[in-house]
């Protein structure tokens, strides 16, 4: 019964913990799309629809969804390696790859706030490349993190399950909350940074860098509490 509550409570915390990573992801693919040419630099799935229009109507359109497309797929493999390499508690290792995730978010709102990119193609390729390895990075956490029903980067099928499960569709409503938590999470996100991108340019990335911090402070809390969690 104890090891059940403890499962149940782990849960709930990754669950919380997706949330506000996904809250963040709203504002980067916002901020992206309108700041960089119309890239995403976190949904993958929309990402490859614009570089498909481009194959059909000359490459040279979407070259920055070229460079996005390969930092996700850059830093896909360096998470997945880093997570493999690494045997102590998840959570640690989670923490870890989030740090290096914050570092790349920091290091990128310092360059937009510095430079003009949509004076500068070789800046904004550049930054289009580095924002979509971090995502990539921040992929990796969540999947390890094996929620069900929460993605930090496409809420499509999430979408799909909270109505096709709903009691309108006959369903029995199960896990209702952290879908619709999904679906809000990015909605939400995607307005304040782009709310806060029109404002200054560095702005919608300082919100998700600071949503980062936020999870990041809460592994924190949790292992000083129980360092043996995983």
């Amino acid at each position: 019964m104890i090891e059940r509550l403890r499962n149940l409570r782990d849960e709930d915390l990754h669950v919380a913990l997706v949330l506000v990573l996904t809250l963040g992801t709203g504002a980067v693919d916002a901020v992206s799309y309108f700041s960089l040419d119309h890239v995403f630099t976190a949904n993958m799935s929309g990402n490859m629809a614009l570089l498909g229009i481009g194959i059909a109507n000359g490459l040279g359109t979407v070259t920055g969804n070229i460079y996005a497309f390969g930092g996700f797929v850059v830093g896909s493999i360096l998470v997945g390696r880093f997570m493999h390499d690494h045997k102590g508690p998840f959570l640690r290792t989670a923490l870890e790859a989030l740090i290096v995730q914050l570092a790349i978010f920091v290091a990128l709102a310092g360059v937009l706030g510095a430079v003009d990119i949509a004076d500068h193609s070789g800046w904004r390729y550049g930054v289009c490349f580095v924002l979509a390895a971090a995502m990539g990075i921040q992929t990796g956490v969540a999947r390890h993190m094996s929620v069900k029903d929460v993605n930090t980067t496409v809420a499509t099928m999430t979408l799909h399950d909270l109505a096709a499960a709903s009691r309108l569709a006959g369903g029995d409503s199960v896990r209702w909350k952290r879908r619709a938590g999904v679906v809000v999470a990015l909605l939400a996100g995607a307005a304040i940074g782009i709310g806060l991108d029109n404002t200054v340019s560095w702005g919608g990335l300082a919100f998700t860098c600071l949503t980062t911090v936020g999870v990041i402070a809460a592994v924190i809390a949790v292992q000083r509490r129980e360092p043996t969690i995983d």
